[in-house]
Formats: structure tokens, sequence, C-alpha cells
């Protein structure tokens, strides 16, 4: 197999931009050339850019503020000048507001190491031009995954520290709430900061992992990981998948339906994983974790057949089981929350259980073929419309998605026509909007967890090029990856131990309570924003630069397996199409609805784009 390059670790930049310069923890220590910030003096530097990577063939740009826009990009090897040009300002940041300087230097293709000079003299963080630089994000996004295990020892080295915890909530867990006993809950993720278990996020978080190799297996097959069942018979990235998938199907209960969640009754305190012995509680069980969790299995049931029949076997037939339990219950069932003091993971909207059901009957007319699931999904699609942006309360869009992707027969045509106009549309918004901010972000949105809701957006995105082969949308792609890495407000990167700067105190247990000098790697804090500013005493700060590098301060700093696939996704949909150029046939003649009357295709198993 084959291995992708080492991750890059903190390169050491932050934005107005910051490098620590060391030790002072009070702001009167700093010089008149340097910024108080998280704690410590930095460096102003002034320019910001994607410090980890930028492929050869999509676009490169930096922002910086200063007198005016000359610029230079160098070859850190040679120190010569790569590429000269006048960037496009003064310009004022859509969100941020803050005035500087756009440089674009896309026509550099060069494979190399680089920094962008300013005629003031800032200096940027060295970045690669080629696919090593992303390859290693790649490669850390994916241990930040790994690191989140529950059940089993985690042991491994990064950089000069070494990460580790022994196996952690091994006994079963109770069945009080659903009639007594206890049962095995061993296995999964860990679901963000803390140590709970939550069936609507695991389904959809685990969902992009296997859409992942499903969408590039090209590119996945070969690729390792740093993880033990790495060189097996499975893909590694499908290694990974199968960890929650397993406890997603412990889950399930004799009626169908799968249990909301599996936690304690309060969060835990700062402790490592071993160390919680809180009792914890299968809660009742709900109609949209039970429809994630059937979208999640069935979809992994094609993508695992390939490999491990008797495990896509046993996926289909809990989806199949899952699904029946939602057609004898057409009304939304919640949870019981309370007593409780952990996460919710459910809307407080009635029927707000529907989008778990289109992604459902999606993936299980892709899987299965079976008219009834098919006939089902469209009647529900009919009202149905691709998010710009979306999260784990809403999974249409995977549904959408998968209907799209299929080639088999027997779709509704008109149905197809709409949805494909509204991808289309959606993806144009999102690609505008990408180029309309300097920094590149493709949403002017700002809330808990809009940093994986950015990458978030490479589902669509890269939906929009298989279906209309447009290079535009993997530009924009490619610019929400290099916003969490550093082309941002902040010049900072929002993923621990990786790229500029990087995040250094997220709201994650295990790294508030280790002892390591550094956080666990490759994990994707939520970024900033405006929520609780109240509480946070920050009510007049932009919520785009709401943010403070904190580990108690959740609202920002908390990690999430969700925005962690996201990031992963987003990764390999911008190095799996690196040499993807745009079809002669768009903007007109590029999406051809397929034949509505005839047979079954050859779909289903491994179906691909129409």
């Amino acid at each position: 197999m084959r291995k992708l390059g080492p991750a890059l670790g903190g390169l050491g930049l932050t934005w107005v931009l910051f490098v620590a310069c060391g030790g002072s923890s009070t702001e009167s220590l700093c010089t008149e050339d340097q910024i108080f910030s998280d704690g410590k003096c930095f460096e102003d530097l002034g320019v910001a850019v994607n410090g980890v990577g930028m492929l050869p063939t999509r676009i490169k740009r930096a922002a910086f503020a200063g007198e005016d826009g000359e610029f230079e990009v160098v070859d850190v090897k040679t120190g010569s000048v790569a590429l000269s040009g006048t960037a496009s300002g003064p310009l004022t940041a859509r969100d941020t507001e803050q005035v500087v300087y756009l440089a674009d230097f896309t026509e550099l293709t060069q494979p190399g190491r680089y920094f962008v000079r300013t005629a003031q003299g800032k200096k940027s963080s060295e970045f690669d031009i080629g696919h090593t630089g992303l390859e290693g994000a790649l490669q850390e996004a994916m241990l930040g995954l790994y690191g989140q295990r529950c059940g089993v020892a985690i042991d491994f080295e990064f950089g000069d520290e070494r990460y580790r915890h022994a196996a952690c909530h091994l006994d079963e867990a109770s069945l009080e709430d659903v009639g007594g006993g206890s049962a095995d809950d061993t296995g999964g993720w860990h679901d963000a900061g803390d140590y709970g278990k939550y069936v609507v996020n695991g389904a959809f978080a685990v969902a992009f992992l296997v859409a992942a190799y499903e969408h590039y297996p090209q590119y996945l097959r070969e690729v390792e990981f740093a993880i033990p069942e790495s060189g097996g018979a499975l893909p590694d990235i499908l290694d990974e998948a199968q960890v929650e998938l397993k406890w997603i199907l412990k889950t399930q209960f004799a009626d169908g339906s799968f249990s909301h969640k599996v936690t304690a009754r309060h969060f835990e305190a700062e402790l490592m994983p071993e160390a919680d012995r809180q009792p914890r509680y299968f809660y009742t069980p709900s109609t949209a974790a039970t429809g994630d969790a059937v979208g999640a299995l069935a979809q992994a049931a094609r993508v695992f057949k390939e490999f491990d029949a008797d495990f896509a076997d046993k996926c289909l037939d809990a989806a199949i089981k899952g699904q029946q339990y939602l057609d004898a219950h057409p009304e939304e069932v919640k949870t019981m929350l309370t007593p409780d003091g952990t996460g919710a993971y459910q809307s407080g909207e009635a029927n707000s259980d529907g989008d778990a059901r289109v992604w459902a009957l999606s993936e299980l007319w892709e899987t299965t073929g079976e008219a009834n699931y098919l006939t089902q999904f469209e009647t529900r699609a009919q009202t149905a419309s691709f998010g710009v942006e979306f999260d784990w309360g809403n999974a249409t869009n995977l549904g959408l998605g998968t209907y799209l992707r299929s080639k088999r027969q027997g779709r509704d045509a008109e149905l197809v026509t709409r949805l494909t106009a509204s991808l289309a549309t959606g993806a144009q918004t999102l690609h505008a909007a990408s180029l309309d901010d300097v920094y590149g972000r493709d949403r002017p949105s700002y809330y808990w967890g809009t940093n994986g809701v950015i990458c978030r957006t490479a589902y669509n995105l890269g939906l929009a090029h298989s279906l209309f082969g447009n290079t535009d949308f993997l530009d924009a792609a490619s610019l929400q990856v290099g916003h969490v890495l550093g082309m941002n407000g902040f010049g900072r990167s929002y993923v621990t131990q990786l790229g500029p700067n990087p995040v250094m105190q997220p709201h994650h247990r295990p790294s508030q309570s280790d002892g390591a000098g550094k956080p666990w790697p490759g994990l994707l804090i939520g970024g900033p924003h405006g929520q609780g500013a109240d509480e946070r005493g920050t009510t007049d700060i932009n919520p785009a630069l709401d943010w403070q590098d904190i580990s108690g301060n959740y609202y920002h700093n908390e990690i999430a397996i969700n925005w962690n696939t996201a990031l992963v996704y987003a990764l390999v949909a911008t190095l799996a199409t690196e040499n993807d150029e745009t079809a002669a046939c768009w903007p007109d003649d590029c999406f051809e609805v397929p034949d509505a009357t005839g047979p079954d295709g050859a779909g289903g198993m491994g179906g691909g784009a129409p």
C-alpha cells in the first residue's frame, strides 16, 4: 500500500499575524513589534496563507496588510524569487472587516517549498506547492480520529511527544431506561471533547469516511494510515470507519430501533478516559438516530461488500430491520433526555427526523435496488433540495447525493432534473462566495462548529464537479481546506499540530489531562462565532473574530468527530482530483438525465456517478 507524506508540524505563524516568541505571560512584557494573545507575545508578521500546502493545479492566494500590494513568492531552497506581482486591494474582508491586500499566485505550479514576502518585508509561513503537504494533513486528520477510539488502548508517537491512554469504558452500559439489564457498549469513537457516544452524530460522521472511499476509490484503495489495522484486507480508511460502524450495530434494540446515545448522566471532569468510571446508559431510541444509523449502515453494506461480505450483510440486515421500525413509526419518536447532563443531538422542532428518513431510504435503495425504498424516497424528496451548508441535524444532502450519483434505472426524471439544478445553483453560490471573501471562506455564517461545516461543503462541491466537470468547484473546495489551515483572519491553523501556529488549547479531555506539552494531533476545532458572547463578555467583537485559544472555551475550541471526518473528506476530494480539468461540456451540456423507464442497471453495490 502507498504511504502518504509525513504530516507537517506546527510551523509557527499567526495573524495579524503571530509567531510565538517565547515565555512572556503578561502583556506589558511584549515589545512594540509584538502582539499579546493567548497568554504569550507574538511577532506581527502580516501574511495569511494556507500554511500547509496547495496543489499546483488549484487556486493559490495570500492576504496581508500593508502600504501597497507588491509581493514575491520565494523558493525556500534556493532563495530565488519564483513569482512576483501586485496584489488586489486594499480590500475590506467580507466577514472580518479587516483591510488587506489579496495576492493571487495560482500561476505558480512548480512543486517546491515557498513563502510569500511583501514589499514591507513581512513573510508568510512556509508552505508546500505539490501534494506532500496536503497528504500530510490527511494523515494527521485520520490520526486525530484514531485517537478518539474508545474501549481500546491508544499509544502512538507524534513529533517529540507520546500520546496514549489505557483501554476505557469497558463495563457494560445500563439498559435501565429501556427495560433493565445491561449490554456491551465497547468500541466506537468518543464523540468530541467529552467521552459520550451518540448515534446521530456517529452515523453522520462515519458516513463521510465511507463516502470518501466510495467516491474516490482509485485514490484511497492503497493509501495507508497510522492505525493498527493498516495493511490488512480492508483499505485503511474503511478500517477506521468500521470501528464506528461496529459500535453503531451494538446500539440496535430488538425491535429494530437504535438507541439515541450511550453516555453517562453528566459530562466528565477533566480526566483521561480510563479514569472515567461513571455508569453509562443506553438511552431510549429515537427515529432520528434510527434513520441516521440505517443510512450509514446501508451505505456501508455496499461499500464493504467487496472486502468483507459477512460484515456487509450484518450492516444491511440491521439497516433493513431499522427501516422496518421507521415504517412502523411514521411519527417522530424522540429520546427521553431527562435526567440528563450530556449532549442532546436532537432538534426541538417537530418532525425533525425527516432528513434521516430521506437519507436512510436513498441508501437502502441504492444498495438493494428495491422499488419500495425508491418510491418512499422520491415521495419525501419532492420538497427537498440541497442545502449549501449542513451538519448532523440535516443529513438530507447525503440522501440526495447518493440518488444523483446512482447508476440505477427507474428514477423520476423530473426529480433528477430539479435536484441537479438545486445542486448546481448551490455549488455556484459556494464558489462565488469563496472568491468574494479574501480568506476564501464559502459561507458567511458563524456558529458552533462552522469550521466543520465549511469543510463539509466539499461534499456538494465534489458532487457538482463529478456531474458537471467544472474545476471551479474544486478550487472552492481547496479554499475551504486552506481556510482552516491558516488562510483566515487570525492566520492560524484551526487543526492541532498542523500548519501555522496551530490551536494549542482544544477543549479535549485527553489533551487537557495527559500532561503532554502539546495537544493530541490532527483535531479540528469548531472555530470563531458569536454564540454565547454574553457569557464570554465578547458582544463587542465581530463574530468572525470571536475566538480565543483556551481549553475551557468549549464554544469555539471543542473538537468533534463530525468536523474531523468533514476535513478528511475535503482533503480526499481535493487530492483525488488533483489533475482533473474542466470538461468541454461545461457549462451547458455536462449532465444528461438518464432514462427513467429502463430496467435496473449495474448500480447498487459500488455504483458511481451517472
